[in-house]
């Protein structure tokens, strides 16, 4: 850049035992829950209401969600959370302890406070500059600086384009919102990815206390094969089916456990908690009636998804680049300065001076091309916040889909598909234990029961997965999707 010198010059720079069955029936009764469970507490009065949709709680905002009780906040809560986790791992504790304590939250907050502080900064003026000259010192004596035609002190200060300090800091508030909106959204993922890491272990605690169940099942039978072969009523073939059958589920017992095992890990691991931190069975899941609609959340994504929000903040940090590069392209920076000269050999040894300088962006065609870059740069901001928009869009569509198709599916299994082979097991049994048919049908009916039993389980976990999942991409609880609806 052109500088036209005057004298001196100065910077300016602005600113996430089983109950042992004693028949069919009570196990049946356990699992199709005729007994209705309470889905809220009163552990803590302050507790705001919770909503048990597939066991999640269900509040007004993520950061709601770790003061659902008291927050954790000292070594006496986390003992307190700690022992109660051992006992019966809940999801509102396993959230709170994880919101309070989980280092990829610790980090984004951080980075936050990082360009909160950043902010400020870039709207201070560059440094001021001191100097100090020696003019005309002989070669000869370079020690004697009596003899130097002068010393000169001064110090300068910059001052850069009228208005292009003000928009750079603003482009600095709009980039530390875009950080803060990061920070939601990986606070938001965290959330979902607890209630799925917390949906597959009670999917494989489940599945552990089931097949104990059938275990005892297939025990019985093998007990009731042999006595019929001891008593010349059953074949040798019957007694080895039986089991064969209790010996299969005592391997897949082995592999459950190590789902389940391995699921208590990573909660323990999203609560920063040692991998095999005593970790209690989980709470019982408890479908709730919530009709979603895609139209009705639609409304609320543009306001509650840090994405978009996101994007609307570096939207409006990129205007504010440009209008910095605009400014610095229209006005000329400045650079003023005061110095003491010292003349030894003059009559009159004590001098001052006065710089001033002035660029001439006029003539430096790269401010041209920095505003034609930053135009570019705003466009592509918009065009990413439309994508966004769209993307978000399907993402709560997509969600929600698989949430009616998951309901659905648990539906069907609760009220056909389980009673239905409760009563082909209790028909088969009994034809078994009259000398009606072998023990093939009574197996093959026990592997119908265990497999419909299992499926009821995975279904609700799939539903509740499919809730986080569309809680995410709506950016938000949904337990007011009625009232949504209705707006």
């Amino acid at each position: 850049m052109p500088i036209i010198p005057f004298g001196f010059v100065h910077h300016v720079g602005a600113r996430w035992r089983p109950p042992r069955a004693a028949g069919l029936g009570l196990i049946i009764a356990l699992e199709t829950g005729c007994g209705a469970s309470q889905a809220a507490t009163n552990r803590e009065a302050t507790q705001p209401a919770v909503l048990a949709s597939a066991g999640a709680i269900a509040v007004e905002g993520v950061q709601e969600l770790a003061q659902a009780g008291p927050r954790v906040t000292s070594s006496a809560q986390v003992a307190e959370l700690e022992q109660s986790l051992a006992e019966e791992a809940t999801l509102a504790e396993i959230l709170r302890l994880t919101l309070a304590r989980n280092p990829e939250l610790a980090e984004a907050r951080e980075r936050v406070q990082a360009a909160r502080e950043l902010a400020p900064a870039v709207a201070r003026l560059p440094d001021p500059e001191l100097e100090y000259q020696l003019w005309a010192q002989p070669l000869a004596r370079p020690y004697a600086l009596d003899e130097a035609q002068m010393h000169m002190f001064g110090i300068r200060q910059s001052f850069p384009a009228p208005g292009s300090l003000g928009a750079q800091s603003e482009a600095a508030l709009a980039q530390a919102d875009v950080v803060s909106e990061a920070r939601r959204a990986r606070e938001q993922d965290l959330v979902a990815r607890v209630r799925r890491g917390y949906a597959e272990y009670y999917r494989a605690d489940r599945e552990h206390r089931i097949h104990r169940e059938h275990a005892v099942l297939a025990q019985q039978a093998l007990d009731m094969a042999r006595a019929l072969y001891q008593g010349g009523r059953g074949s040798q073939q019957d007694l080895l089916r039986a089991a064969v059958e209790l010996s299969r589920l005592h391997n897949e017992i082995a592999a459950i456990d190590r789902d389940r095992r391995t699921a208590r890990g990573l909660l323990n691991t999203f609560m920063a908690r040692e991998v095999e931190a005593p970790l209690g069975p989980p709470a019982a899941l408890e479908p709730a009636a919530l009709e979603v609609q895609v139209d009705g959340l639609e409304r609320r994504v543009a306001e509650r998804r840090p994405e978009i929000a996101a994007r609307e903040s570096a939207i409006r940090g990129r205007e504010s680049d440009l209008e910095a590069a605009r400014s610095t392209a229209r006005w000329p920076s400045f650079m003023v300065g005061l110095q003491y000269m010292y003349m030894p050999p003059e009559s009159e040894p004590h001098n001052y001076g006065v710089m001033f300088s002035m660029s001439l962006p006029w003539l430096n065609p790269r401010h041209r091309e920095q505003v034609r870059a930053a135009e570019a740069t705003l466009a592509a901001e918009r065009s990413s916040l439309s994508s966004t928009r769209y993307a978000a869009r399907y993402e709560l569509y997509e969600a929600v889909e698989r949430l009616k198709a998951a309901r659905e599916s648990f539906a069907i299994i609760e009220r056909d598909l389980l009673p239905q082979v409760q009563q082909s097991f209790e028909s088969a049994e009994a034809a078994y234990r009259g000398g009606q048919v072998d023990s093939l049908g009574m197996l093959d009916a026990l592997r119908s029961l265990l497999d419909v039993r299992i499926e009821r389980e995975r279904a609700l976990a799939s539903v509740e997965t499919a809730l986080a999942d569309t809680e995410r991409a709506a950016g938000g609880p949904i337990a007011n999707s009625h009232a949504l609806e209705q707006e």
